[in-house]
């Protein structure tokens, strides 16, 4: 798989330079892709700001694999209104939007040769310290193409942990819990491995594969802010 590309001739007022930064490859495979100023300065700034201070969070804990806040929507479907204190500002409702627009959607899908949807709409996340996400794929389906998280967070520092690592896999082990709907697997990482410091108004693309998976470190210092989207193909 090439690198991502991004074509700016007819691009939304809130996109930035969207510039290719790190670059990870697994086994000869494409892992991960960070893409660097994806917002324009002010949209990046609204966003940030609307995370921080608008959304309500609520504890999103999964036994020991997964120790998070993620922003509480009106219902219980995936693209549910999420609960906002106030309304947001239009560079933060415009900024938003982009991961789910007609512009973002053309750049990924000539990027991977094929059509890509949304699949898991936007998802805001806020990590405290001690934080963490273990090992998963993202694949709950083979549909399931390509993970995308925003970073939100400013000044973050190495010491502060939080860093999303992509690596191959190890093992798998799959068992049955109690106070879980579905079958549960828990992952271990093989021996490649690299690791992304969280970098404010930046994506990192991470191509979905059974391969692979990632996780997101410890958190040390918080609240680290970001947004998940799923995109891959139907039909």
């Amino acid at each position: 798989m090439r690198l991502a590309e991004f074509d700016l001739t007819a691009s939304p007022v809130e996109v930035g330079e969207c510039v290719v930064g790190d670059v990870a490859r697994l086994d000869g495979e494409l892992a991960a892709v960070r893409v660097c100023d994806v917002l324009s300065a002010g949209h990046a700034q609204a966003l940030s700001h609307h995370l921080a201070e608008e959304l309500v969070y609520a504890r999103e804990q999964i036994g020991d694999t997964k120790r998070v806040s993620r922003a509480v929507r009106q219902g219980e479907l995936p693209d549910s209104p999420i609960v906002t204190r106030r309304p947001p500002l239009p560079d933060a409702s415009s900024a938003l939007a982009l991961f789910t627009g007609q512009w973002w959607l053309e750049q990924l899908s000539r990027w991977f040769d094929a059509p890509l949807e949304v699949l898991r709409p936007p998802s805001p996340y806020r990590m405290d310290a001690g934080d963490y996400v273990r090992p998963h794929d993202d694949c709950p389906a083979p549909e399931f193409r390509l993970s995308v998280t925003f970073n939100l967070t400013q000044w973050w520092r190495p010491a502060h942990g939080g860093e999303t690592s992509v690596g191959t896999v190890g093992h798998v082990a799959e068992f049955d819990d109690p106070e879980w709907y579905f079958p549960r697997k828990v992952w271990t990482m093989g021996t490649q491995r690299r690791s992304f410091v969280p970098q404010f108004n930046s994506a990192l693309l991470l191509p979905l594969s059974p391969a692979r998976v990632h996780e997101v470190l410890p958190v040390t210092q918080g609240p680290r802010y970001s947004i998940t989207t799923l995109y891959g193909t139907v039909g």
